[in-house]
C-alpha cells in the first residue's frame, strides 16, 4: 500500500513538474524534456492539453478576482500559504465553483495520465524524479528518512 502511494505520489509530482514548466535548475528542465522523450506522441499531448487548460482556466480565475482580492495576492508580509488560504476563504460561490471543477479536471487527467503508463515508463519515471530530488536537495536525505529520523530523535529525547 505505501508503494503505491509512494508511487502515485511521484507520478503526481512528475505531472505538475511537466504541467506547470517549472524550470528551477537546468539539470530538472533537462530530465523533464528526458521525460517526455520517453512518452508517446498521445501522452505528450495529454500533458500538453491540459497545459494549455491549466492556462486558461487560471486567467478565467484571474478574470473574476475582485480588487480587495488581488491586493492581497501583492501583500508580501505573508507566507504564500497564508496568502493562498486567505484568497480561497474569499472565493465566492462562482470562483469556488471554478476552482473546484479545475481541481476535477486536473485529478482525471493525471488518472488519466497515470493509467497510460506502461510499466517501463513507471520505472523510469520514478527514477527521473529520484535524480532530480536528489539535485534540487543537494543530496540530502530524503522526506521519509528524514521524518523516521525526526521521529526517533523524539523518542530518544523522551526516553532520556
Amino acid at each position: 500500500m505505501k508503494t503505491q502511494i509512494k508511487s502515485l505520489f511521484t507520478l503526481v509530482v512528475l505531472l505538475t513538474i511537466i504541467t506547470a514548466n517549472v524550470e528551477v535548475f537546468a539539470q530538472e528542465t533537462d530530465n523533464a524534456q528526458l521525460i517526455m522523450n520517453e512518452l508517446t506522441i498521445q501522452q505528450q499531448e495529454m500533458l500538453q492539453n491540459q497545459k494549455k487548460l491549466m492556462k486558461q482556466n487560471r486567467q478565467q480565475l484571474r478574470e473574476t478576482l475582485t480588487d480587495a482580492q488581488l491586493a492581497l495576492l501583492q501583500d508580501q508580509t505573508q507566507t504564500r500559504e497564508q496568502v493562498r488560504k486567505q484568497l480561497r476563504e474569499s472565493f465566492s460561490e462562482e470562483q469556488m465553483a471554478l476552482v473546484q471543477n479545475q481541481e476535477r479536471n486536473m485529478e482525471r487527467t493525471r488518472q488519466e495520465f497515470r493509467n497510460s503508463l506502461s510499466e517501463e515508463q513507471r520505472q523510469l519515471l520514478r527514477e527521473r524524479v529520484r535524480q532530480m530530488r536528489q539535485a534540487r536537495d543537494g543530496g540530502e536525505l530524503g522526506a521519509g528518512e528524514r521524518i523516521q529520523n525526526e521521529r526517533q530523535n523524539r523518542v530518544n529525547q523522551g526516553g532520556n
